[in-house]
């Protein structure tokens, strides 16, 4: 293959590839060609700067990002709705099933305005001359093993390497650039920035500086959208109080159109060359005739919290970078490396993954390895796409940065899918889904931070909104954490995500067991959820507490013939986030000894929720009434959340009801966005069908070659970052946790070992998945059966142990009596509301055997 390359230096022919950097296709992305598309760049991250690297021989492009880095202001928000003002009229016309009616008012009324928008902060380009030579043996790679990524080419007898790594301790991203044999590196080093009205670029000695401010305002929506919805008075930056648009008014507006608001950043590239000369002029960085040149590269903003205005309340950019530029000004290459090394391996070494033997089409690139995978000749793949989502995970979330958004810190665009802020209807939470199961818990503290940030403008939102207690969050959010609902769409109308956010709590609190946390941080937000869902039940017709106004995300249903509707009372995912509350509430209150007249209340309304109900198709039923969908297919299905992430249903203590869910997947189908595919792979793996799990799997890995929006179903980009299409990451996290549910389940009040294993992965091995309970288990498994697993214990206190075979434990004096460890607490989801016997499917069965282990705080436990 001849691939032409153009720079400003010449011509370069890159020539068939010869391999020559080392080659692990368990850890290993790797690729023949540059990338010529975003989605085919590689991700670099160190928590809070995002790197995608392209690797041209004659260009480098380093596209980066800032995790704070949004546009608007903590003020810009809509927050004149009153829910109280019209629910009686919505209410009485749901009671007489007008739901379009119903609709029109909530669209009109209760909708608030859109969020600001995450955005690129430039591009770093690295252009080399290499007097027209030609380009043979090219390879670039991103080694997961140590989060470094490496591009490698030959020019005539000259070997040139550059390594990549983004480094957490030390809040860098490095780059290394070096010649083997008779060549040099010469060329120049420049930033560039989408924000070029407010960009100013300084070169001084080896130090190149951008500067510039972000969007003050930023729209996503097109002037007309605005105008169509009448929603010319929540923009008061656009419009006046007339609902004319002001002249000179623009989707961006910059620092003196917006008066001066604005985010502030600033990125700093220092090179530090080996042999040869650096030099500097015109907003350059030259290089001349090194053997070796590093460059050092960060960022810093204005942001200063989520309440605060980054233009008049901001943090100075510039002595946040000398401050860290002088930590490390006397540390060479190969300690910032180590420092890097350490860092990250402490997080990434703590799981290891085989899933079946490694075949001949295992070492071919990795895009062809995508193509390829529904052949069924690599059926190790899937362990390479595991531990990738880790690595995104520690490289886009670590504690001190932002939580990963829709697009994990990486976007080169400045109005990037959906805002690139957090949908938290399931696609934020589905980002840190794989957190606890694949041992990376600490990875949770953005998100934690987040959450906590959202619920003081949520308290605020509740009690001006709909005149209730607690917090409240509806579908969306953004770094300034406002609670209102956004505009356009009816899914923005969804006042439930504080439960969903706050089992996030919870769920670290079952792994870790820690008290402290459970009262300190825990249990506030939990009340706080508990207390607007209090007051935002009412009493349905049969007398069981419901939503009043209620969406299940976000499908709508059909009525009165081919009518849609999107409102109605009692949605089956209302009732299973409250459920799952209510109940979680009052063990915590047990747990650290509440009792009074709040808690009383809360327990006999958790009675009187409705039931789950099965439906006509012998289908868990998505709404109060048993509807027909408006899209059986649809990539929602939200009524599942008692499945999965929660622990209402599962196959031992509710099998009608797991029944009803698999109805419910078999209806659905197994097409699907590349999120939702993500998702079926978890439900499917409670379901205990390991096969079909793989098989989404399976429709998750179609290439996808280009960002295009107008493709039939989801995929996988050649750089293996999720296609929805477009780029969505939480496709990529939502399959990583699916991996690990199919491998070990302990939401059911147990530790199921292979609960799911496909037939392909026949034989394998894992080590440190964690259990709840504070239980980290190894296994190993060959011809379908487990071979060995040790299980180690943090906490200490009762285990108990599912597998599919006869089990021994060593060592162990006795089986353990009595109650099984509270941490394994699972919710009562309560007999059924079932309309039809005859429609319901044959009753899964869990087979297999248990033992409860007595363990002992820091004990190892070995199962044959």
């Amino acid at each position: 293959m001849m691939k032409l390359l153009s720079s400003l230096f010449g011509v370069l022919l890159l020539l068939p590839i010869t391999c020559s950097l080392a080659q692990t296709p368990a850890m290993t992305l790797w690729y023949d060609k540059p990338a010529t598309v975003w989605s085919e760049a590689l991700p670099l991250g160190n928590g809070y700067m995002g790197a995608m690297v392209f690797g041209d021989p004659a260009k480098e492009h380093l596209q980066l990002n800032e995790g704070t880095l949004y546009s608007g202001d903590p003020t810009g928000t809509f927050k004149a709705i009153n829910v109280r003002k019209d629910f009686r009229q919505v209410s009485e016309l749901l009671a007489a099933k007008k739901y379009q009616d119903a609709q029109a008012i909530i669209a009109k009324e209760w909708l608030g305005r859109n969020h600001q928008l995450y955005q690129p902060m430039g591009d770093c380009w690295i252009e080399l001359d290499h007097k027209n030579g030609v380009i043979s043996n090219y390879k670039r790679q991103l080694d997961l093993a140590t989060a470094t990524a490496t591009t490698q080419y030959k020019v005539g007898a000259t070997t040139y390497t550059r390594t990549y790594f983004a480094s957490y301790p030390d809040h860098v991203i490095v780059v290394k650039l070096s010649a083997s044999g008779p060549g040099k590196i010469n060329g120049t080093v420049h930033f560039t920035t989408p924000h070029q009205p407010t960009a100013r670029y300084v070169a001084q000695g080896n130090t190149l500086t951008m500067r510039a401010k972000l969007p003050g305002f930023a729209l996503r929506r097109t002037f007309e959208q605005v105008e169509k919805l009448g929603d010319q008075y929540k923009y008061p930056e656009l419009y006046d109080k007339s609902g004319q648009r002001k002249s000179g008014v623009d989707n961006m507006l910059y620092n003196q159109q917006i008066n001066g608001l604005g985010m502030a950043f600033e990125t700093r590239v220092k090179a530090i060359n080996t042999g040869g000369r650096i030099s500097s002029s015109n907003g350059k960085v030259t290089i001349q005739d090194a053997s070796e040149v590093v460059f050092v590269l960060s960022a810093a903003t204005s942001f200063n919290g989520f309440d605060k205005s980054p233009a008049t309340q901001g943090l100075d950019p510039k002595p946040l970078l000398d401050q860290r530029f002088n930590a490390i000004v006397k540390k060479p290459y190969a300690e910032l490396y180590r420092t890097h090394l350490t860092d990250y391996k402490r997080l990434f070494d703590r799981v290891d993954l085989q899933l079946a033997a490694e075949t001949d089409q295992s070492t071919l690139p990795t895009d062809q390895r995508v193509m390829l995978f529904a052949n069924g000749k690599d059926p190790s793949f899937p362990a390479l796409y595991f531990q990738y989502g880790r690595y995104l995970m520690i490289a886009g979330s670590r504690p001190g940065g932002q939580p990963l958004n829709l697009q994990g810190i990486w976007n080169d665009q400045m109005t990037p899918p959906w805002n690139g802020g957090y949908t938290i209807n399931i696609n934020a939470q589905m980002n840190y889904w794989p957190a606890e199961l694949t041992n990376l818990s600490e990875c949770q503290e953005p998100f934690f931070k987040a959450i906590q940030e959202l619920a003081v403008n949520g308290r605020e939102t509740a009690r001006n909104m709909y005149g209730n207690d607690g917090w409240v969050a509806h579908h969306n959010m953004d770094i300034w954490r406002h609670a209102e609902p956004i505009d356009n769409c009816n899914c923005a109308f969804w006042p439930m995500a504080a439960g969903w956010l706050t089992s996030h709590f919870w769920e670290n609190y079952l792994f870790n067991g820690d008290k402290a946390f459970l009262k300190k941080d825990v249990f506030p937000l939990l009340k706080g959820a508990v207390q607007f869902y209090q007051g935002w039940l009412i009493k349905n017709e049969q007398g069981y507490l419901v939503t009043p106004v209620g969406h299940s995300p976000e499908q709508n249903f059909l009525y009165d013939g081919k009518k849609q509707g999107t409102f109605s009372p009692g949605p089956t995912m209302d009732m299973a986030i409250i459920r799952e509350s209510f109940s979680r509430y009052l063990e915590a209150s047990t747990l650290l000894g509440v009792d009074d007249t709040f808690t009383a209340g809360v327990k006999q309304n958790l009675a009187q929720l409705l039931p789950y109900q099965i439906g006509k198709y012998g289908q868990l039923q998505e709404w109060q009434d048993d509807f027909e969908d408006a899209d059986v297919q649809h990539r929602h299905f939200s009524h599942l959340y008692a499945m999965h992430p929660s622990n209402q249903i599962n196959m031992r203590s509710t099998p009608e009801l797991a029944a009803a869910a698999k109805r419910v997947m078999e209806r659905r189908g197994d097409g699907a966005t590349g999120w939702s595919m993500g998702w079926k792979v978890n439900v499917w793996a409670r379901l205990h069908d390991g096969d079909h799990a793989l098989k989404l799997i399976t429709n998750l890995f179609k290439l996808i070659r280009t960002d295009s929006t107008h493709m039939s179903g989801g995929g996988t980009y050649p750089n293996l970052f999720c296609a929805h299409p477009p780029f969505q990451i939480d496709g990529n996290f939502g399959a990583t946790a699916g991996i690990a549910e199919m491998l070990v389940q302990s939401h059911a009040g147990e530790i199921h070992l292979l609960p799911a294993l496909p037939e392909a992965w026949h034989t394998g091995r894992v080590k440190g998945l964690k259990a709840r309970g504070g239980f980290t288990v190894d296994m190993e498994w060959k011809a379908g059966k487990l071979t060995k697993a040790v299980v180690h214990s943090a906490l200490g206190g009762v285990c108990r142990i599912r597998t599919n075979e006869n089990l021994s434990v060593q060592p162990v004096s006795s089986a353990a009596n009595g109650e099984v460890n509270p941490l394994f607490s699972f919710i009562d989801a309560g007999k059924p509301i079932i309309k039809d016997q005859t429609k319901l499917g044959p009753m899964p069965a869990v087979n297999g055997f248990t033992i409860d282990l007595n363990t002992e705080k820091g004990k190892v436990y070995e199962i044959r």
